[in-house]
């Protein structure tokens, strides 16, 4: 794979805070790679460093393998929705593509029609742009980013403010970038279960650092399944898993609630233990973790450590 997006030591500071602390990061072609993390982990400012649109403090940027004066010529290759583009409310689809068609030299005027098609909008090119509803009005924003046919597309909170049926049309469009027109796709969000539906990698981000980047397989075992248990006493229950099992992951919660992460397969065996060892159990259950839940808890062990 080629390497389409990548950071070397890359730091953003505003007076005394460091807002980006030395990042190594890349994204490799076909991907669609989500950058996860709370307001003001560090995610915008990123990507505004990658667009150009604020520099570094320290570090370096490089775009399909170019860095310094080079990487101007490879901005063309990139589409970046870094806010929401500021289109003119009262022209249609069409009459806004056409004006930034021209200021960005976009020679070929077929394209418009073409990208219009792309995010489903051929059908509302003569609606004006104030009577779109917001996922429109995104999905237009993204057919601005593919205008100059780019092999990379930089798109920050696209879902932000939308309702379901929003988000699920710009879930579809991106797969659809991403299996049909081969386009790899950065994309940054707090919506995290709705990443998890459409995200190849994850990448989370917290004050300006990176502290986990999963594959999805690696994500699926990570936030696998996890057996939850309602006892009498949760004390004797640690007591007796710690005996029973040498490597169990387990938490023990309020209200004599205790979640185990592994030994999922043992879950039979574990029952049978606590009751045999005198322990009420009042309620088992297996249940899967959820992607926000999983790094909800990365956030917690970040903290701690």
């Amino acid at each position: 794979m080629s390497t389409i997006i990548q950071t070397r030591q890359l730091t953003k500071k505003y007076r005394e805070q460091e807002v980006l602390k030395p990042l190594d990061f890349s994204v490799e072609k076909g991907e669609i790679c989500a950058l996860i993390g709370k307001n003001g982990a560090g995610k915008s400012t990123l990507f505004k460093v990658l667009a150009g649109q604020i520099m570094p403090t320290s570090g370096e940027v490089l775009l399909f393998g170019k860095s310094g004066k080079e990487i101007e010529r490879e901005k063309k290759r990139m589409g970046f929705m870094i806010e929401t583009p500021a289109f003119f409310p009262d022209f249609t689809a069409v009459q806004n593509l056409e004006y930034f068609r021209i200021q960005r030299g976009v020679v070929d005027k077929k394209r418009m029609y073409e990208v219009l098609e792309i995010v489903g909008l051929a059908k509302e090119k003569k609606k004006r742009f104030k009577d779109y509803s917001m996922g429109m009005k995104q999905r237009l924003g993204i057919a601005l980013c593919l205008l100059s046919n780019p092999d990379c597309l930089v798109l920050d909170e696209p879902i932000n403010g939308l309702d379901v049926e929003g988000i699920i049309e710009i879930r579809t469009l991106l797969r659809k970038l991403n299996q049909e027109k081969h386009i790899t796709i950065l994309i940054s969000s707090h919506i995290l279960t709705e990443l998890k539906l459409v995200a190849t990698r994850f990448v989370f981000i917290k004050d300006g650092v990176i502290f986990d980047d999963l594959s999805k397989d690696a994500l699926e075992e990570k936030s696998r399944k996890q057996i939850v248990l309602t006892v009498d006493n949760s004390v004797k229950v640690a007591q007796l898993l710690d005996r029973a099992y040498g490597d169990i992951e387990f938490k023990v919660l309020p209200n004599h609630v205790i979640s185990i992460q592994n030994h999922i397969e043992s879950s039979g065996e574990i029952n049978r233990l606590l009751v045999d060892n005198g322990v009420m159990v009042k309620e088992f259950r297996i249940e899967a973790l959820n992607l926000e839940e999983y790094f909800l808890g990365l956030v917690e062990e970040s903290n701690n450590d």
